[in-house]
């Protein structure tokens, strides 16, 4: 029974990855975030049993948060942690320019990006190297690729530069941890219709009018098929929710 934990699940992309998943019977799903209150939330569990769906509390922003949702995780993962997929995000400044940005909004998505993510995947990391699969899914943006940033102006400044450094983390972690057999991944969701793309939605109209905004429920089944397919490659990849490569 393939066991996946999904950070920041009680709203947009994590959420429709739990009701993606649930989909499938096989499938064990803990669904983690900071309000396990969440409506969402509270009637999925109404709805699937205890061996299907696990709600944790989890702030990815408290290292000791993230210990204490990965001991009750362990509690349930026999055979350790399939997949983990590193969701939770924040956009706080999305079209805010260089003069006007906000330092200590800056610094808190530089953080949320990089030290958090870092505390959480390693308080969950035990339980991935001892599972069959072992894999690790980054969700980061195509507005952190360099190559591609001369093309997109004017948007997501200080959230680009904290994405890119996701990016970073993820190369450098990942290239040392698929010598324990650890798959990692980064993955592009797409611009998808949920209440954090909102503030760019006059910008894609102006600027890139052919990039379609798609459905919740085409970005999470896109993740979720991308995850199945990882392969521990010599390098780590960076995909978008369709499957196709993005370049860094």
């Amino acid at each position: 029974m393939p066991s996946w934990l999904i950070t920041g699940a009680s709203t947009g992309i994590g959420l429709g990855i739990v009701c993606d998943l649930l989909k499938e019977e096989k499938n064990f799903v803990i669904s983690t975030a900071r309000d396990l209150s969440a409506k969402a939330l509270q009637d999925l569990a109404a709805i699937y049993p205890k061996n299907r769906l696990a709600l944790i509390e989890l702030d990815v922003t408290d290292v000791t948060s993230a210990k204490t949702a990965a001991e009750e995780a362990a509690a349930l993962l026999p055979n350790g942690l399939d997949y983990l997929i590193n969701n939770a995000g924040i956009s706080l400044q999305m079209m805010t320019s260089f003069e006007d940005l906000d330092m200590k909004l800056f610094a808190e998505e530089l953080n949320f990006y990089t030290i958090s993510v870092i505390q959480v995947t390693s308080a969950f990391l035990p339980l991935i190297r001892k599972s069959a699969v072992k894999k690790i899914i980054f969700i980061t943006s195509i507005l952190s690729s360099i190559e591609t940033s001369g093309s997109w102006p004017l948007i997501g400044n200080s959230y680009s530069i904290s994405r890119a450094a996701l990016n970073m983390l993820a190369c450098k972690w990942g290239a040392v941890l698929k010598n324990d057999g650890v798959i990692v991944a980064l993955v592009h969701p797409g611009w998808v219709q949920t209440d954090m793309s909102d503030p760019c939605k006059k910008w894609m109209e102006t600027y890139a009018p052919n990039i379609p905004q798609i459905t919740l429920a085409q970005s999470s089944a896109g993740v979720v098929e991308v995850a199945k397919n990882l392969t521990l490659n010599a390098t780590v990849p960076f995909y978008q929710y369709d499957g196709s490569k993005l370049p860094f």
